[in-house]
């Protein structure tokens, strides 16, 4: 799952592509046998990775830790 698809995706899905080009190659699959697609979240509060997620861009971003907390619970 992915709340940010469009960077999942990339420009004409173009990095979905080699992040199956990369799964298939490192665990060694034979070609064509993986498939990856992703998909939006419809209800981010309810999602644990997307609040993850949130907190993430948060405290990246240099968002005081207790703020990113509050704002992510709330």
């Amino acid at each position: 799952m992915a709340t940010r698809t469009d960077r999942v995706l990339g420009e004409k899905n173009r990095r979905i592509r080699e992040l199956t080009s990369v799964v298939q190659k490192r665990f060694n699959f034979p070609e064509n046998s993986v498939v990856l697609y992703g998909e939006k979240v419809a209800n981010r509060g309810l999602c644990a990775i997307a609040q993850a997620e949130s907190l993430r861009f948060k405290l990246i971003g240099g968002l005081a830790v207790r703020r990113a907390c509050y704002g992510v619970l709330r």
